[in-house]
């Protein structure tokens, strides 16, 4: 009679499987098989499966698409220019859907490379949610990147076509100080910022450190939530293929 034997799935030792057997992986990753062994168990998984990143890459990239447009939506739905602050609401608004569409899309993403690369190694889930969440977040700075720069390049023609009316508009003949003049007005609040432009820059570095903070917590957020996406994502069952082993003759002692 074949000899049983219990075996932990995630410890990389011997495990004998059967010709065209299913394993099943229930809690606490313990499973019982039948001798003889036919090779290491750890070598018929696959260690990275490329494709199931990729694919889970995809999904949280998709999921972002789809939580940002939403987004948009309530978002621009909440202004109201009759409002004493039309945009009132809005900020805290993004701040919450941008945070939940970093958890949502980066545990999905990874839960899918993970059940997809077939592994039930708890590690193996792990890295496979981890190496989604690195490709997601690159690919999302550099679309985000992309973006802006082309919202800069609109605001830098814009500056050009206002800085071209104002040499014109300095090119017109005198005009008494009694009449309202935004030209001048405009000159004058530049000249003023130029000596004394402290104020201008401290407001604009709390800027950019609170939106860092911001994108940093969502980035993180995503990094904790890729690995449960992993733990829980990864296959409770593999099916293996296995080839028979012959036993040869043995030779008695005489």
């Amino acid at each position: 009679m074949a000899d049983e034997v219990n075996v932990n799935v995630n410890d990389p030792s011997r495990h004998p499987v059967n010709v065209n057997d299913t394993v099943h992986y229930p809690p606490p990753d313990t499973v019982r098989y039948t001798a003889p062994v036919a090779g290491r168990f750890s070598e018929m998984l696959s260690r990275v499966s490329w494709g199931a990143i990729w694919a889970g890459v995809m999904i949280a990239l998709g999921l972002e698409l789809l939580f940002t447009l939403f987004g948009f939506f309530i978002g621009f739905g909440m202004y109201n220019y009759q409002a004493p602050n039309p945009w009132g609401g809005i900020h805290a608004w993004t701040l919450a859907w941008y945070l939940v569409t970093a958890a949502v899309s980066m545990f999905f993403g990874a839960w899918s490379a993970a059940r997809l690369s077939g592994n039930p190694v708890r590690e193996a889930g792990v890295l496979h949610g981890l190496a989604t969440w690195g490709l997601a977040t690159v690919a999302t700075v550099l679309i985000v990147s992309f973006a802006t720069w082309s919202v800069m390049r609109e605001g830098i023609n814009m500056l050009s076509a206002a800085a071209i009316t104002n040499q014109a508009t300095a090119a017109t003949p005198y005009v008494p100080p009694s009449v309202n003049n935004p030209a001048r007005e405009a000159n004058r609040a530049e000249a003023q910022l130029a000596q004394n432009p402290g104020p201008v820059a401290q407001s604009t570095a709390s800027t950019i450190s609170g939106t860092s903070l911001i994108l940093w917590g969502g980035v993180l957020l995503g990094f904790v939530t890729a690995i449960l996406g992993g733990i829980a994502g990864r296959s409770r069952s593999v099916f293996v293929q296995g080839q028979p082993v012959p036993v040869g003759p043995t030779r008695l002692a005489a």
